[in-house]
């Protein structure tokens, strides 16, 4: 087999990312006269965007 391979990547394939590895939480800053935009962490291994919840530390569903 290449040289990339290993048994999580054959695991994400078959069960999906588990998004352990997180970017930290970001905030888009308020655009003139509207709301702040949604905090989201950003999987490392996947690249899918997840809300997160500031008060409670806690990652969501996926953003879209």
């Amino acid at each position: 087999m290449g040289g990339n391979f290993s048994i999580g990547r054959v695991v994400d394939l078959l069960f999906g990312c588990h998004h352990k590895r997180l970017s930290r939480p970001v905030t888009p800053p308020a655009r003139k006269d509207g709301p702040r935009g949604e905090t989201y962490v950003v999987c490392l291994d996947c690249g899918k965007h997840l809300s997160y919840d500031m008060k409670i530390m806690r990652v969501g569903k996926e953003v879209k």
